[in-house]
């Protein structure tokens, strides 16, 4: 079990200016909320706190950090084909996406002879959790560079850190501790927002079980989580709801049983769209369109507004809901590894 909280100070890494040594390539995974998304944000119920059951999705995106021509600073994303050179010392970019790796290398104190390239499938703004996958990849590839093994707790800490204080961005940790750690976890904050506890679920067998049944139909619709989130009326009854569907699919992966996981995965999705939904306007309409085909669960990822809706069937049933829906329809593996080096 990782025991730390979210309001925990970690300073930023204070070092002279340095650059890298060595080409190093990182990925993290990107991740899909089971209940209780938006419980890890304020406010925080008195008494109730806030619970994330979720897991890390086989997504991952790519940080490679190498060196490059001294005085220069070369900002890369795969995704929207940006590619950004500057000398040190010329303002940052505005962008949300290269502001971010400029935030990755403000924080590691790397000012020049670098380039960093971050490379997904999936474009920002999916409600996957891509923007703390990326902090997360990015510090451990730009860290890794200078000979710097940082773990795990920390890099979750400081991506969340850069994400919330450097970006101003509205976001709650779920992200970055999923991307730094892997795995089918819950996550779990007391009512001052302090992160009290996560835990790995699911046996092996569960998780195939699960695994099996998930699908994710990308809407084509992007949007900044904070900004969505923004808009989103916050109820204590609903909140409460949220928390109260996360322990049911805590149970039901401590216990084994796939029936109330996927009760409380319902009693999620209900609460997100009564929460917001207009926001959750895409996933019920997809609800209403798949109920015929054996569709148990549907509910939007992430703060709504667009990005990727995930739906649980029977496996045998996922052809025809593919067919009935169009489109990109992703078919996940759960329970992904943590941020990892990779050879190349």
């Amino acid at each position: 079990m990782l025991r730390t909280t979210s309001t925990e100070t970690v300073s930023s890494t204070r070092r002279t200016a340095v650059t890298p040594l060595r080409r190093v390539v990182m990925t993290a995974p990107m991740r899909v909320s089971l209940a209780g998304g938006g419980t890890d944000l304020a406010p925080f119920l008195p008494g109730i706190g806030g619970h994330v059951v979720g897991t890390a999705i086989d997504l991952r995106v790519r940080a490679v950090v190498e060196p490059f021509d001294r005085d220069w600073v070369q900002l890369e994303l795969s995704a929207t084909n940006t590619v950004i050179t500057r000398r040190r010392g010329a303002p940052p970019e505005h962008d949300v996406s290269i502001r971010l790796l400029e935030a990755a290398l403000a924080e590691v104190g790397i000012t020049d002879g670098v380039r960093l390239r971050m490379e997904t499938d999936v474009i920002p703004g999916a409600g996957l959790g891509g923007s703390g996958a990326a902090a997360v990849a990015a510090l451990a590839a730009l860290e890794g560079s200078i000979g710097e093994v940082p773990a795990r707790g920390d890099l979750a800490r400081r991506a969340l850190l850069l994400e919330q204080e450097r970006l101003r961005l509205a976001c709650g940790p779920q992200d970055p501790y999923f991307a730094a750690f892997g795995g089918l976890l819950a996550l779990r904050f007391d009512d001052t927002g302090a992160m009290t506890g996560a835990d790995s679920l699911g046996s092996s067998t569960l998780v195939a079980e699960l695994g099996a049944g998930l699908l994710l139909v990308d809407t084509g619709q992007r949007r900044v989580s904070g900004e969505a989130l923004d808009k989103v009326p916050r109820d204590a009854a609903v909140t409460a709801d949220l928390v109260a569907a996360a322990h049911e699919v805590a149970r039901g992966l401590d216990a084994g049983e796939l029936t109330a996981v996927l009760a409380g995965m319902r009693r999620s999705a209900a609460a997100k769209l009564r929460r917001d939904p207009v926001g959750n306007a895409a996933a019920a309409a997809l609800g209403e369109q798949l109920r015929e085909y054996g569709a148990e669960v549907v509910r939007v990822c992430g703060a709504g507004a667009g990005g990727h809706v995930l739906v649980w069937a029977a496996a045998e049933r996922h052809d025809a809901i593919s067919a009935a829906v169009g489109g990109t329809v992703r078919r996940p593996s759960i329970a992904a590894e943590g941020v990892r080096e990779e050879a190349s």
